[in-house]
C-alpha cells in the first residue's frame, strides 16, 4: 500500500529567498498582482519600494529583446481624451482592447505627454501649470509642486522627464529658449529635493543651438535626456543630451546620412536605442538607431519606410519587423516584410496627438 502524501500540494518551494527574490523579478506584473495574495512574505516583498524599482529596471534593460507578449502599453492623448492600449494587443489581436482614463487624473482636461521612465507617465497641465507622475498600469497618481516657469510668446519650452540612477531621484527638465536671442535656460525639478532649481553655473547650453520644434519631450536613454536640435548658423541637425547626475550638457552627432538632402525630426527609442528618423528628399523616411550610446560610429540603418514626407515616429518594433507608427492623424503598424500599412491600428486610439510607450510596472508614485 502506498503511503499516504503529507505534505499540501500547494505548498510553497523551500528556496532561498534571495532566489526566489529573483525568480519573482522576472515575472510581469499581471502575475505579480497575483502573487501578492500567496502569502505574507511575498506580499511583503513584491510591496517593497527596492523591489518595485529593481523590477521596472529589468524591465527597461531589456528593451533590446523582444517578447512574445511584451510588457509595454502605449499611452495616447488627443484634445481632453487620455487612452492606453496594450502594444501586444494592437499587433496581435483584431480588436484591441483600449482603455478610456477621462477623468482619473483630473477630469476633462489637456494633457502634455513630457515623458514616460519605469512605467511611470509624466504629464503637464496647462491651466494650473502642474506635473503630475501616474502609473496607468497600477492606476496611482501624484501631483507635484507647480512650477515657476517664466513662458511667453517668445519663450519656446521643451520638457523631459527620466530617472537619475545614481542619485536614485526622478527628474524633470525643462529648458526655455528664448527664439529671438537664442538663449537657452534650464530648470530642472527632483522628486527626492521636492524642489525646482536653475541648472549650475557650470551647465553650458550649447550656444546657437536652435530646439526641433517638433522634437517634443525628451528621450531617456541612460540616465540623459535627448531632444533633436539644428545649428542656427549652418542648419545641420545635431542631438542635444543633457546628462542628469552631472548637469551637463553635451552635443551628440546624428548619422553621418544626415546632411544635405535630408533633414531630421524626431528621436525616440527603440529597443533600448536612441533612434533617428531621417528623410531623404522626401522620398524615405530612414530610421537610424545608435547601438552604443553616444558612439557616433555606432549610428546603423535598422528600417526604410517609403513614401512618408510628413511626421512620424516608430514607437514600438517586433521581432519581425512590425513597426508600430505615430502620425499627426494617430497610430499605425507598418510590415517591413511586405511593406504594408494598417491603418488605423484602432478606430479607439484615432486621432491622438501624442502617443509614448511605457514599461508595465509596480512603481508607485507615491513612493517618490
Amino acid at each position: 500500500m502506498e503511503e499516504p502524501i503529507t505534505q499540501s500540494f500547494f505548498s510553497l518551494p523551500n528556496l532561498p529567498p534571495e532566489m526566489m527574490e529573483e525568480i519573482l523579478l522576472r515575472l510581469p506584473v499581471k502575475s505579480l498582482k497575483r502573487f501578492k495574495c500567496v502569502c505574507t512574505s511575498w506580499r511583503s516583498l513584491i510591496s517593497e519600494t527596492l523591489f518595485t524599482l529593481k523590477h521596472a529596471l529589468m524591465l527597461e534593460a531589456s528593451k533590446a529583446t523582444t517578447y512574445k507578449k511584451s510588457p509595454y502599453g502605449v499611452i495616447t492623448t488627443s484634445r481632453y481624451h487620455l487612452k492606453s492600449c496594450c502594444v501586444h494587443s494592437l499587433h496581435n489581436e483584431p480588436m484591441a482592447n483600449v482603455l478610456e482614463h477621462d477623468g482619473e487624473l483630473l477630469g476633462r482636461d489637456y494633457y502634455q505627454v513630457v515623458g514616460t521612465c519605469n512605467g511611470l507617465v509624466c504629464f503637464h497641465v496647462d491651466y494650473n501649470k502642474s506635473f503630475y507622475l501616474w502609473n496607468p498600469t497600477i492606476k496611482v497618481q501624484r501631483r507635484l509642486p507647480c512650477s515657476d516657469l517664466e513662458t511667453g510668446d517668445e519663450v519656446v519650452v521643451n520638457y523631459g522627464f527620466g530617472y537619475d540612477e545614481s542619485e536614485d531621484d526622478y527628474k524633470i527638465v525643462a529648458l526655455l529658449q528664448q527664439r529671438q536671442l537664442l538663449k537657452t535656460e534650464a530648470m530642472v525639478y527632483s522628486t527626492r529635493q521636492k524642489l525646482w532649481r536653475r541648472s549650475s553655473s557650470n551647465t553650458c547650453f550649447p550656444s546657437g543651438v536652435v530646439l526641433a520644434n517638433k522634437s517634443r519631450s525628451g528621450i531617456c536613454m541612460n540616465g540623459t535626456l535627448n531632444w533633436a536640435a539644428t545649428h542656427s548658423s549652418s542648419s545641420v541637425s545635431t542631438i542635444i543630451s543633457y546628462d542628469m547626475s552631472r548637469d551637463v550638457f553635451n552635443e551628440l552627432h546624428g548619422p553621418g546620412c544626415c546632411k544635405r538632402g535630408y533633414f531630421t525630426l524626431t528621436l525616440g527609442d527603440l529597443r533600448g536605442c536612441l533612434s533617428m528618423v531621417c528623410y531623404c528628399q522626401g522620398a524615405n523616411a530612414d530610421v537610424w538607431v545608435m547601438n552604443e550610446f553616444g558612439e557616433r560610429e555606432s549610428w546603423s540603418k535598422l528600417l526604410s519606410i517609403p513614401g512618408l514626407t510628413d511626421f512620424v515616429r516608430p514607437l514600438w518594433i517586433s521581432r519581425g519587423l512590425v513597426v508600430l507608427l505615430e502620425f499627426r492623424s494617430g497610430l499605425a503598424l507598418y510590415n517591413c516584410a511586405n511593406g504594408k500599412f494598417q491603418y488605423p491600428v484602432s478606430d479607439g486610439l484615432s486621432g491622438c496627438r501624442d502617443a509614448k510607450v511605457y514599461v508595465k510596472t509596480l512603481v508607485s508614485p507615491s513612493d517618490l
